[in-house]
């Protein structure tokens, strides 16, 4: 990309596609960094970025089921949008019954 004909050779839609899979693949490899850190073995990916996104939700699958051969699960959950909801719930409760 430091040439100029090399930059005028590449589409808008490619460099669109290349950031996606740039931006996917960080998320997946600090996914993969928290879950070794906390011992787990399953992730699950929320978040607005995810919900209209096939295109990175399947590139995220694939990517850490390969990249750590079936270790790591990537999960996905249908009604992500009350996740922040529920967890914003229990810390209420925590925080009361600390009280």
């Amino acid at each position: 990309m430091m040439s100029k004909e090399k930059r005028n050779s590449i589409s808008k839609e490619d460099l669109a596609r290349a950031t996606l899979v740039t931006i996917t693949n960080n998320i997946g490899s600090i996914a993969r960094m928290c879950a070794l850190n906390e011992n787990i073995d399953r992730v699950v990916f929320v978040g607005n970025f995810l919900r209209i996104n096939m295109v990175s939700m399947k590139l995220l699958a694939y990517a850490i089921d390969f990249w750590y051969k079936g270790q790591l699960k990537a999960l996905f959950l249908e009604h992500e949008g009350y996740f922040g909801a529920v967890g914003a719930l229990l810390e209420f409760f925590k925080m009361t019954d600390d009280k």
